[in-house]
């Protein structure tokens, strides 16, 4: 899938559910999709992993793991969101697919499912339109916290606004 229609799929969900404004709460997200948010401490053989989804009796449950910070458990739900909605043939036929493992932001993961379900967390955490109507009016720390993400995750999104705007100017000149 290309990033653009990962983005678009992203923006109909933010219209779908009416968000208009940050932050995005992605644990009621979840369970408008059917999926049991379960938070816990992982056992420390597990505990380099971030969270997953499996289905027991039917159900679909998104385990996350309780030992990471409150905005990395928003984004492990973001992505695991991202895989049931965007690989759910994936999942089925695999279901391991579904393993975040921890990797920090930046980090070039290979994998073209696991960028798609980043691409996705990214996107429904701090969608660009919405930090571009706030961005001159508040310092990073305070957009992170406005948007309940890290300051990493801001800068990241900040710099490819800018990216994406001088590709803007690139196409029109």
């Amino acid at each position: 899938m290309r990033v653009d229609e990962v983005v678009k799929k992203v923006d109909d969900i933010l219209i779908e559910n009416y968000i208009t404004e940050p932050p995005v709460d992605v644990y009621e997200l979840a369970r408008l999709n059917g999926v049991e948010v379960i938070e816990k401490v992982f056992p420390k053989e597990y505990s380099h992993i971030s969270g997953f989804v499996s289905k027991d009796d039917g159900m679909r449950k998104m385990y996350v793991n309780l030992l990471d910070s409150p905005n990395r458990r928003k984004f492990t739900i973001a992505h695991e969101l991202g895989h049931l909605i965007l690989h759910p043939e994936e999942l089925q036929k695999n279901p391991n697919r579904s393993i975040l493992f921890r990797i920090a932001i930046g980090e070039l993961n290979k994998d073209p499912l696991e960028k798609e379900a980043n691409i996705f967390a990214a996107n429904l955490l701090v969608p660009l339109s919405m930090l571009e109507r706030y961005k001159d009016d508040k310092s990073n720390n305070e957009l992170a916290q406005f948007f309940g993400v890290s300051q990493d995750v801001i800068g990241y999104r900040l710099d490819l606004l800018e990216r994406s705007k001088g590709n803007v100017l690139a196409k029109t000149s």
